[in-house]
């Protein structure tokens, strides 16, 4: 719980939650639906998903939809699925770090999953003894088995009762001593007793043995462990060793559908085993070029199984490391009886190139879904499942003649990859992991500022620009010439009509309306029944055939049959305002008047003879929407200059009776009265929304009864005045407000709230917009500048909108151009070719055939040359002990392209960068680069160079757009952080911190210092006082006496041993940082150390060096300690939106983007504590893991209140939301207003 006597507390709020999938599984858990309906269970950091692919009646636009996500707070990791015999949808399984199993299931009315069941196996957190690493469900439903890394498994056997309640029994164990697990799975052993397979290594042998030789024989095992559902225990039936190489099995189907069995993958090849019948063996074919590596082996990194029961046939579709799929299936030969039961023979065929997945789903509706370690997942739609052995016969490979014996030797098979030919991509699902650096920045002078990200590995890597908002689908953008358009209304002909027949355009400018027809194309109507030489201030369709058209003048009326009726307004008086529906018409005149009219059956607009005078001059008048299967609303809302809004009676027995008045910030420029879905009651409720001059929205309740204006929001949007508009999107009433950018208000479609997102556009703001419906577009229409805009919104699922630029490599670092909006990104990938090796190669590859002495098979590439995009689609050529690098600058803003780049040759790797203003070169910029040569990533390789570092210095002429190189200087060691001090250079070696400034041939020395026990990571300053992280050791403050000194003196550390992975410094004293195990902190230095590092000159008790405990001086105080469930790569403090108060932004590397708020007053601290405990002991996480013990996974959690916990709220049930408002002394809107407002108020 967050300590409350802290001087400072934070609210921890998740912006975009991990996107990195853990596990996934194909399940039917919607009633109602077809077995073909599948739908994708997933599990993603401490969410789970539940996933439907929406697809029209020809497929040519497909959709995954969410149907459900929930967080767990706790560590999933794994899920499964199965079908209880006797059920109609299948159970879900969850295992994660709570030492419990849990059944849930998804609850199609309360649209959640439910818990079904929830049973204790051992303790919580991820220890290698306790089962939940592994999970696999029997194919038939009848148990499940969770097993641990180490020495434990048990099964859990679940059935049905009389009552049809799903019954679980107690745990069944299946433990073995001084045992590793691997891998399980589970057999498809027909309605005969369930068997699992594990790979298990036994080291009590080579535990005992102190001369290493045990170690060196040891075997990795098969095992088949089967459970007697008769005696209610489970057996170890059978062991058999295999290749030690073994990281991978997949059960193959048995009963009638197959042999049963086991898949075992290993490094360069497969083998079928099981007890009942001979091993096969299959190489895993590698692929052919001159940029390949020959002799390296590829393993299986994740696959699926196709059953067709009814046909009795099934095929594998298994994934290298490379991406590459491969189809494999099984010839069998027949038994004595003529059953196909025994494998004779296993084919595998090269089938298509995808990113690496972490699961790979084959939906039966004809789609494969990947689950992508690396970006954005995707849906590939199955065009051809590669029946026809002779099409790229050449990639075809079979068993035949491989010995199953992993001692023999094998003849290796080789492919050549390409691009798709059997799938094409379908669906895209965003995705923003690896996240390796984030930086907020406002570059293009936007109301709220953008996200530049570095995204992804190796080809595949972005340099993101992202935004809060929706992106748009521009559909046609035709310029409107010289006049200023600031009105456009969409009408029917009928209201019975589909689709949309006419577009007005009003000017005020010239006072004058243009009408385009809308048929098949939008073109402007010559002879129009609307008044084209007056501009418009209100268009409707009333009743069931008459066109209104409002202007200054009068109400222009065209009926049905042609007929024109003709409303002047009263004599000097002019229409300043209107709004109307179905059946009613309200008009606000320029006298202050009020003028009614209700319409007939006949379609003539009837004027009440009342005609109330306002207070002030009316600005925006807002008609509430007619209620279905009524003939008029209750309310209408009128809008004053004297900064007011009343709400009036427009029924027929008490019109224009003023109901209640509100008074406003500004004055309303527009209203509109819209009724929308409450997700608190589930009903339709009338809100009022509200624009007002100074760029605020509000959006209000209208008591039904009373009339009286509750539970007001407001939100600012821009500089600009607010206009809203009502628009219909995915069925729903919405609202698009324009302001200096364009949102839309809607009810998400997942968690059901209201929410208010920018749209994302080119150009300039929009003045005005509308619905625009018809036969081809269901979309909207918006006057943009000197442009008329029909779009799309395609989603609205999501909050961030992006912008890519393609990479090299793996980005390592990123920094801004201080003057212009050019950002410099190095780059580097360990054991890859780099370009000029992979050109060599190339070359070499050409002149040999030229000769006639190449091989044409060796060579995958036409002419020796690889496409960019097929080098993004297929990746990068491996090769061990290399290093690609390069240092790229990007322009996101004007050419949004990589606009230079510098390759590193020597197997030197850029690891760091940072632009720097030298104090010496005046305003020239200069980009330092800290780089590794000779590293050894992962294994070392044999005969390896000594690792050493560069700094690189290169000039920024050219507005930044050009990287001139200057000097280079050498270090014993790689550079892993650079920073930029007091117009000079600060630099981490190893365990030193260093000073440097420019020189003519090197950096030239200033300062030196020992300040962590390690590694410096990163590096950040203010002042003269300098943040040093260290890899392992938590950060070290460091103070800079300038000359004649130029001492650096570490003053204060911390007690605890943190992997810092990032920092930033929050204000003099002030330090937030995260490390490698997922953990958010904020630290500070005491009152007297502070003071003491201020003290001119070098005298005194820090210049001593008196250490304590073997470090500085002074320890740092712990003020915030929080676990993310991410690791953090980057923090900043910084603003989020416009006028905002500022947070601390962090970034995760699964794609997580979190902030942490400040509370400003005492009393939400202690608000936000209680609620946060009530919520903890309402409703329990999911998954069984206790709230406080996830959130202190490392070290207790202290001074942050979870937010996302708190949002939670939001979606209890009514009777639990009114007890803990109870029990927080609040009523429940006003809990809900003040959860919403932590985070509208400085975040999205």
């Amino acid at each position: 719980m967050a300590n409350v006597q802290q001087t400072q507390a934070f609210y921890s709020l998740t912006l975009s939650p991990s996107s990195a999938p853990t596990c996934a599984i194909t399940c039917n858990s919607i009633p109602g639906l077809k077995n073909q309906d599948q739908q994708i269970f997933e599990a993603r950091g401490s969410r789970i998903y539940l996933y439907y692919i929406r697809e029209n009646g020809d497929k040519s636009e497909v959709k995954l939809e969410t149907v459900v996500d929930q967080d767990c707070f706790g560590i999933i990791r794994g899920v499964t699925s199965f079908r209880i015999p006797g059920t109609s949808t299948d159970q879900l399984v969850i295992s994660s770090d709570s030492g419990r199993i849990a059944l849930v299931n998804y609850d199609q009315a309360k649209n959640a999953f439910q818990r079904v069941h929830l049973e204790t196996f051992g303790k919580s957190g991820i220890r290698r003894t306790v089962p939940g690493q592994y999970l696999a469900a029997d194919p038939r439903g009848r148990c499940c088995m969770l097993a641990s890394a180490e020495k434990n498994k048990v099964v859990y056997i679940v059935n049905r009762n009389p009552q049809n309640e799903i019954v679980i029994s107690s745990p069944h164990e299946a433990n073995s001593w001084a045992n590793l697990c691997f891998a399980i799975c589970a057999l498809d052993t027909g309605w005969e007793h369930p068997v699992f397979a594990a790979l298990e290594v036994d080291y009590n042998e080579s535990e005992s043995d102190s001369s290493g030789a045990m170690f060196a024989a040891r075997e990795k095992q098969l095992v088949y462990y089967t459970v007697d559902l008769g005696l209610n225990h489970v057996v170890k039936s059978w062991s058999d060793a295999v290749d030690y190489t073994a990281n991978m099995l997949f059960g193959v189907p048995g009963g009638q559908d197959g042999p049963s069995g086991v898949l075992i993958c290993c490094e360069g090849r497969i083998y079928y085993r099981h007890d009942k019948a001979s091993s096969l063996c299959i190489p895993i074919p590698r692929r052919s070029g001159p940029t390949e590596d020959p002799n390296r082996k590829r393993i299986i990194v994740s696959g699926c199984l196709h059953l067709s029961r009814a046909r009795h046939e099934f095929f594998f579709l298994l994934q290298t490391e490379d991406g590459d799929l491969f189809k494999l299936t099984m010839e069998l030969g027949e038994d004595a009886q003529g059953r196909k039961t025994t494998p004779v023979r296993m084919v595998m065929k090269y089938y298509d190139t995808f990113p690496i997945a972490k699961t790979m789903l084959l939906i039966r509706k004809g789609y494969i879904y990947i689950a992508a370690e690396n970006g954005n997942s995707k849906l590939y739609h199955v065009n051809d499942l590669a029946e026809n052995l002779e099409f790229e016969a050449h990639n075809n490979f079979s068993s035949d003649d491989v010995s199953s014996d992993p001692a023999e030797d094998y003849t290796p098979t080789y492919f050549k990859p390409r691009g798709l030919e059997f799938t094409s991509l379908a669906f895209d699902v965003p995705g923003l992991h690896p996240l390796m650096r984030t930086k907020v920045d406002n570059l293009t002078n936007e109301d709220a500022p953008q996200i530049y990200a570095l995204q992804g590995t190796g080809s595949s890597s972005v340099f993101k620009t992202i935004r809060h908002g929706l992106e748009i689908q521009e559909v046609v953008s035709s310029p409107l010439g010289e006049m200023p358009y600031d009105n456009v209304f969409s009408l029917k002909h009928r209201s019975s009509d589909p689709y949309h027949s006419y577009l007005l355009l009003s000017t005020q400018y010239s006072d004058r309306t243009t009408v385009l027809s809308i048929g098949d194309e939008v073109e402007t109507m010559e002879d129009s029944p609307f008044l084209i030489t007056r501009a418009t201030v209100e268009a409707r369709l009333m009743g069931a055939d008459t066109l209104v058209q409002v202007h200054a003048r009068g109400v222009h009326s065209i009926l049905e049959s042609g007929a024109v009726n003709d409303w002047p307004a009263p004599e000097h008086r002019t229409i300043t305002a209107a709004s109307a529906n179905e059946r009613q018409l309200l008009l606000g005149l320029s006298s202050s008047e009020l003028a009614f009219f209700f319409m007939g059956d006949d379609g003539v607009l009837n004027q009440l003879e009342d005609m109330p005078e306002m207070s002030g001059k009316i600005t925006a008048l807002g008609v509430g929407q007619t209620p279905e299967g009524q003939q008029q609303a209750k309310f209408a809302v009128v809008g004053c200059d004297d900064d007011t809004i009343r709400v009036l009676s427009i029924e027929l027995d008490s019109p224009l009776e003023a109901r209640s008045v509100q008074a406003l910030s500004a004055a309303p420029t527009s209203i509109q009265v819209i009724s929308q879905i409450d997700p608190s009651s589930g009903t339709n409720v009338n809100y009022v929304h509200i624009g007002l001059a100074s760029g605020l929205y509000l959006r209000a309740v209208i008591d039904e009864i009373t009339g009286e204006l509750g539970e007001v929001r407001t939100k600012f949007l821009g500089a600009r005045p607010t206009r809203l508009f009502p628009v219909e999107l995915e069925d729903q009433q919405s609202v698009l407000a324009c302001s200096s950018r364009p949102w839309l208000g809607y009810n998400h479609p997942n968690s059901g709230l209201y929410t208010l997102t920018p749209l994302v556009t080119d150009g300039a703001p929009f003045t005005a917009a509308t619905g625009f419906v018809t036969e081809a577009i269901r979309g909207l229409c918006a006057v943009q500048g000197d442009s008329l805009l029909i779009f799309v919104v395609p989603n609205v699922e999501g909050r961030l909108a992006s912008q890519e630029v393609g990479l090299r490599y793996t980005p390592r670092g990123m920094s801004r151009n201080l003057w212009f909006p050019v950002w410099y990104v190095v780059q580097a990938d360990g054991n890859t070719l780099s370009a000029g090796t992979k050109k060599r190669l190339l070359t070499a590859a050409t002149d040999a055939a030229k000769d006639g002495e190449g091989d044409e098979g060796m060579n995958g590439q036409e002419n020796g040359e690889e496409s960019m995009a097929m080098e993004k689609h297929l990746g990068l050529s491996r090769g061990k002990g290399h290093w690609a690098s390069c240092i790229q600058a990007i322009d996101p803003i004007t050419s949004k392209s990589v606009i230079s780049t510098i390759e590193l040759e020597e197997n030197e790797a850029a690891l760091c960068c940072t632009v720097v203003n030298f104090e010496t070169k005046n305003a020239d910029l200069y980009l330092a680069v800290g780089t590794g040569q000779h590293m050894s990533p992962g294994a070392k390789v044999p005969g390896a160079q000594t690792p050493k570092g560069y700094v690189h210095l290169y000039h920024l002429p050219d507005d930044g757009k050009k990287m001139v190189f200057v000097h280079k200087t050498e270090f014993a060691v790689p550079i892993y952080a650079v920073h930029p001090f007091q117009g000079r250079l600060a630099v981490g070696v190893g365990r030193e911190l260093f000073i440097y400034d420019i020189g003519l041939k090197a950096l030239l020395r200033k300062s030196r210092g020992l300040v962590v026990p390690n590694q410096i990571v990163s590096i950040q300053s203010k002042g003269f006082r300098i943040a040093v992280a260290d890899v392992s050791e938590s950060v070290t403050f460091v103070v800079f006496k300038p000359s004649p000194h130029n001492r650096l003196i570490p003053f204060a550390d911390d007690t605890i041993s943190r992997w810092t992975t990032s920092t930033t410094l929050l204000d003099y004293e002030t330090v937030a940082g995260g490390d490698k195990f997922g953990n958010l902190f904020v630290l500070r230095v005491p009152d007297q150390a502070s003071k003491e590092s201020d003290d001119t000159g070098v005298g005194g008790y820090l210049a001593d060096e008196r250490s304590y405990l073997g470090g500085t001086p002074y320890r740092l105080e712990l003020r915030s300690h929080f676990f993310a469930n991410d690791i953090p790569m980057s923090l900043q403090r910084t603003a989020l939106v416009t006028g905002g108060q500022e947070v601390v932004f962090w970034s995760g590397l699964e794609g997580t983007l979190g902030i942490l708020v400040p509370f400003v007053a005492r009393e939400d601290v202690e608000f936000f504590t209680q609620l946060e405990k009530q919520i903890r002991e309402a409703e329990p996480p999911l998954a069984g893991r206790d709230h406080l013990m996830f959130r202190g996974y490392y070290v207790p959690v202290k001074g942050v209140v979870d937010g996302d916990l708190c949002e939670r709220y939001l979606k209890l049930g009514y009777d639990a939301r009114v007890r803990i408002a109870q029990e927080v002394d609040r009523e429940v809107k006003e809990v809900e207003r003040k959860v919403l407002e932590m985070r509208t108020r400085v975040a999205f």
